[in-house]
């Protein structure tokens, strides 16, 4: 495997740029580590790299181990699933909100500054040939929870105090500097939900409408529950979500766009308790509502057990979280988010969970074997032709989708 494979302009000069970032002055050599499961990205390929070098004037070495995302050889696999669009999102949240942000609160000198992000050592986009270099936070601790199941009440307060975190520094942000922050947000484009978009998703959703009816019908017969989420489950939801999605509020911030397990590495003390999260993959990172993450986290990651017992908990936790970062940045915190703001928000806009939850939840319980070989896409294929969900005949899977309608129908987000 030589550099050559992560992209064109992934060179030795690339190399050399990264070890600078990290305190050397030149690379002396690198080595690939072992490569990703299938199913763990689709978007790119993904490679680790170790890179290794020296500080000239001080004869210090160093090593700096990766995960590099590059875009797929397969120009067909590009083309399905849009590669470009969203590499130029994530490399733009990397080179342009994440320095604002860095910058901002170096001038508000918080005692506790958000950092809960893999460091960003090299970015190309240019259409063809990106990517973009990350830390690889395995190294620290890191992993993915298993995508099939759902995580523990332990890792569902640490995530959405996480989250809170990470919107609490736009709200902050938002507040102080408005100008600043509005500009900065200008960088992130929509990637998902927009009229330019319909004909790409439009094949997936109705198999997705097929998919989540059957787990009501066959959870939920003849409910209340099962009439109104066929009402939800119609042609007219994709442009709901763009509305959603472009809607603006006091409470848009940063999202970041794509929340359920995978992208919330978590990290373990040696008696074996999450103590540590970092939030990856950033294709998706939009301004929009705060409620969008919430709601799209609270349904593809939390179970139904959870909910009905800790949901409003989860909530508190969030708000704290978000309020805590928002004073220590120096701004208001009952100003930028109050309780029941936070709440309305989440009444108004709680349905993209359900939206979003109709494609995460039958991707993330897809066994491995049952992925498709992304390498075998073809020009003629769709979306709809590689991720290929049909009804479940486990019932518990069933159940899963069936119970994120009934909370929602259950709280009055869906109605």
């Amino acid at each position: 495997m030589s550099l050559t494979d992560i992209s064109r302009e992934f060179t030795e000069t690339t190399l050399t740029e990264i070890v600078k970032k990290a305190g050397g002055t030149i690379h002396t050599s690198y080595k690939f580590g072992k490569t990703v499961k299938k199913g763990d990205s689709y978007l790119s390929k993904v490679f680790r790299l170790s890179v290794y070098g020296i500080n000239e004037d001080n004869g210090r070495t160093m090593e700096v181990h990766l995960i590099v995302k590059a875009m797929p050889q397969n120009m067909a696999r590009r083309a399905v699933f849009r590669s470009a669009d969203f590499f130029r999102n994530e490399i733009n949240f990397y080179a342009h909100v994440i320095p604002a942000w860095e910058r901002f609160q170096k001038r508000r000198s918080p005692q506790r500054a958000f950092k809960e992000y893999p460091v960003c050592y090299a970015s190309y986009c240019d259409g063809e040939n990106d990517f973009i270099a990350l830390e690889d936070v395995n190294v620290f601790g890191y992993s993915s929870p298993i995508r099939q199941e759902c995580i523990s009440l332990e890792e569902c307060v640490l995530t959405m105090s996480t989250l809170g975190r990470f919107h609490g520094i736009s709200l902050a942000f938002s507040e102080l500097e408005p100008e600043e922050f509005e500009k900065t947000c200008k960088c992130l484009e929509e990637t998902y939900f927009a009229e330019k978009y319909r004909s790409w998703y439009k094949d997936f959703l109705e198999s997705a409408f097929i998919v989540a009816r059957d787990a009501i019908k066959q959870t939920y017969p003849a409910t209340k529950c099962e009439t109104i989420a066929d009402n939800f489950l119609q042609e007219n939801l994709y442009d709901d979500l763009i509305s959603l999605v472009s809607t603006k509020s006091k409470l848009s911030v940063v999202t970041h766009g794509d929340c359920w397990t995978p992208n919330f590495l978590t990290r373990c003390s040696p008696e074996d308790r999450v103590e540590a999260i970092i939030m990856i993959d950033f294709q998706l990172a939009r301004f929009a509502s705060l409620a969008l993450d919430i709601s799209f986290f609270m349904y593809s990651c939390v179970s139904q057990s959870l909910r009905e017992s800790h949901y409003e908990t989860l909530l508190k936790t969030y708000h704290e979280s978000a309020s805590k970062i928002i004073s220590d940045l120096g701004a208001d915190p009952e100003k930028a988010l109050a309780w029941s703001e936070l709440l309305k928000e989440i009444k108004d806009v709680g349905r993209f969970g359900c939206g979003m939850g109709i494609e995460s939840l039958p991707m993330s319980m897809l066994e491995d074997d049952e992925v498709k070989d992304l390498d075998e896409i073809t020009v003629d294929t769709k979306l709809s032709d590689v991720w290929d969900i049909k009804p479940f005949k486990d019932a518990r899977k069933r159940q899963r989708i069936a119970d994120m309608f009934k909370h929602a129908v259950d709280l009055g987000y869906l109605k």
